[in-house]
């Protein structure tokens, strides 16, 4: 089969397209033959940062068809529409962007109006967010979903108790966790929705579920937040995940009596400049331990817990309930073809892309 092999740190050359084997199938697993594909700015990062080995297959986000099934996987079969995620850069012999991918049920979408996807190629350009009802679409859910359902379910603990509702504050909405992460907030949990984005996309916002959009950019965005909530801030979700942006959250929540905060890059605490007395809870979600393992990068080191993985696999399980009302992200379609995936990489790598995922057919 044909797949995108990391190459070269150097422009337009971070993946080339060569012949590999199959992927083997294990008997926890599923064999899908891929449709189409979505880009993170991981899968360009872990190529020019080097944390992911060399020669390996790139890709994290896919959608396609399934080809075979492992003997102890159960709720699938030969044919389902699926989409799915893997960590980019990890293997030498699998990754998304590949003529076939062999991926775990445990973060995989199984879409029950599968069989009505649009076959042909979605033609190149914008595509406004929309219930998923292509391989484009679908290629698009995965990494940023599974990310929303570990950080709601075990980093922020949320409960779904609509007698006492809660507000929640997300961090940069118009990302791609954070347009799936409203969603789930308000659809699933109930929550009051306040979020950041650059102001051009607040209508946009708004329809998903968003009942307040600050400017990032405004100077005053700590003030106005604080201002509007009013002390109601009960959990804090960063997806932009910098030093700066949890600084700007935690001032942000300074009258809540407890706040979770959340975010993605595994900043600490002792990073902030924090006041003495908050009742804060501070977590950092690392999606891949919801494949059930331990996480080792660097000198970072998050062990796996029964607890984690518990957490996310019923709260996985009631997310798929809601798809059918759920928006993937506003979509910029590449090219057909595995020789666009440098393009899109590139197109990330050079912050081109913005309110928008960048997805293409195979």
């Amino acid at each position: 089969m044909k797949a995108n092999v990391n190459y070269s740190t150097e422009k337009g050359q971070l993946t080339v397209v060569k012949d590999v084997p199959l992927p083997e199938l294990s008997d926890d697993e599923i064999l899908i033959k891929s449709v189409a594909f979505a880009a993170n700015p991981t899968d360009w990062k872990s190529i020019v940062w080097g944390y992911g080995i060399p020669k390996a297959i790139s890709g994290s986000d896919v959608s396609g068809i399934v080809e075979k099934v492992g003997k102890n996987v159960t709720g699938f079969e030969k044919g389902d529409v699926v989409s799915s995620m893997l960590r980019t850069g990890s293997s030498t012999t699998n990754g998304a962007f590949a003529e076939y991918v062999v991926v775990s049920p445990i973060t995989t979408i199984k879409f029950k109006n599968g069989k009505d996807f649009q076959k042909e190629p979605l033609k190149p350009g914008l595509y406004p967010a929309a219930v998923t009802t292509t391989f484009e679409g679908a290629s698009s859910l995965n990494l940023a979903l599974a990310t929303v359902v570990l950080s709601y379910s075990y980093g922020l603990k949320i409960k779904n108790d609509s007698s006492s509702p809660n507000t929640i504050l997300i961090w940069s909405g118009a990302s791609s966790v954070g347009v799936l992460a409203i969603q789930v907030a308000k659809k699933v949990f109930g929550l009051k929705v306040i979020t950041t984005a650059s102001i051009k996309h607040e209508q946009f916002l708004k329809e998903l579920g968003a009942d307040a959009v600050f400017d990032y950019r405004d100077a005053d965005v700590v003030k106005k937040i604080r201002a509007y909530a009013n002390g109601s801030i009960a959990y804090a979700y960063d997806t932009f995940s910098e030093v700066s942006s949890m600084q700007a959250i935690y001032d942000a929540t300074a009258d809540s009596p407890h706040v979770a905060i959340d975010n993605l890059l595994s900043i600490q605490p002792e990073q902030l400049t924090l006041t003495e007395g908050r009742n804060v809870s501070f977590s950092y979600t690392l999606v891949y331990q919801a494949f059930k393992i331990d996480f080792q990068s660097g000198n970072l080191f998050s062990p796996y817990t029964p607890e984690l993985g518990e957490s996310f696999d019923t709260l996985w399980v009631k997310v798929q309930d809601y798809l059918p009302e759920i928006k993937h992200h506003n979509l910029q379609v590449l090219e057909p073809g595995l020789e666009t995936t440098n393009e899109a990489l590139e197109l990330l790598r050079d912050n081109k892309v913005s309110g928008a995922k960048l997805v293409w057919h195979i």
